[in-house]
């Protein structure tokens, strides 16, 4: 059987098949709700900007063309969202300043982990989310879409409404910034023999 494509599914609820908002949301709650989180990096807002999301994904259902992809779409309107949320807020202090960035998504893989090992992981994880928490807002959003949702970067260009050379630009200096702060971390970890 073959799989409904997400425009397609789209067009069907745009018709009226309330059902097809159904595999809408099945298709990319998660997805959408991961992307607030990391770029707001609070549950509950993202909870509330992943429901405006699809709240808007509903009113705008009639003017919906599909001259795009889907996701590109709502990832658009969850960014939207996500952008306005942190100007009420005020909280620009992390809008992106010319920074450098990095990337070190280091993977800590065992088969049978140790106690050590799980807290030593656990660590790392918290670690890391800080860290991509603390990269400017832009290279954060940029990684996020790359890394987490595996978006391809001409959708992050469309979704960020910037150039394909700034996409670039912004995930490699996320890639940047994070390993040089995950970089002091590894090697206090190899220091201590895990």
């Amino acid at each position: 059987m073959q799989q409904v494509s997400d425009e397609e599914v789209m067009l069907n609820y745009q018709k009226g098949q309330v059902e097809a908002m159904d595999e809408l949301l099945r298709r990319y709650k998660t997805p959408i709700y991961h992307f607030a989180f990391r770029l707001l990096g609070n549950a509950a807002e993202a909870q509330d900007i992943a429901q405006e999301a699809f709240l808007r994904v509903h009113q705008c259902k009639g003017t919906y063309q599909p001259s795009g992809k889907f996701s590109t779409w709502i990832f658009s309107i969850t960014h939207n969202l996500a952008v306005s949320r942190l100007r009420s807020k005020k909280m620009w202090a992390l809008w992106p300043r010319q920074e450098d960035d990095t990337d070190a998504l280091v993977e800590f893989a065992s088969t049978d982990p140790s106690p050590e090992e799980i807290v030593s992981t656990n660590e790392l994880s918290d670690v890391l989310k800080k860290c991509i928490q603390s990269l400017p807002f832009l290279q954060r959003e940029a990684l996020v879409l790359r890394e987490y949702q595996g978006l391809d970067y001409q959708e992050i260009a469309k979704i960020l409404n910037k150039s394909l050379g700034t996409v670039k630009t912004l995930i490699h200096r996320a890639r940047q910034n994070l390993k040089d702060k995950l970089l002091p971390y590894a090697q206090e970890l190899k220091k201590g023999g895990l």
